[in-house]
């Protein structure tokens, strides 16, 4: 399994997700929330993200 290295804070991690608001991939640590959406789909929206109330709205609203 390939290590990664989150681009937020800089830890390293084997389980890296991309938040689909600033495309960048996050720990674990760094994910604010998680949720599926339809069957096939499921966001995640980073810390950083969360403080944006336009991205957290839109986050939301989906």
């Amino acid at each position: 399994m390939a290590i990664g290295i989150c681009q937020r804070c800089g830890e390293q991690t084997a389980k890296l997700e991309k938040c689909d608001y600033c495309d960048r991939l996050i720990c674990n640590m760094c994910k604010k929330s998680a949720k599926i959406v339809g069957k096939l789909k499921r966001l995640v929206i980073c810390k950083d993200c969360w403080g944006n109330m336009k991205r957290r709205g839109k986050f939301k609203k989906e």
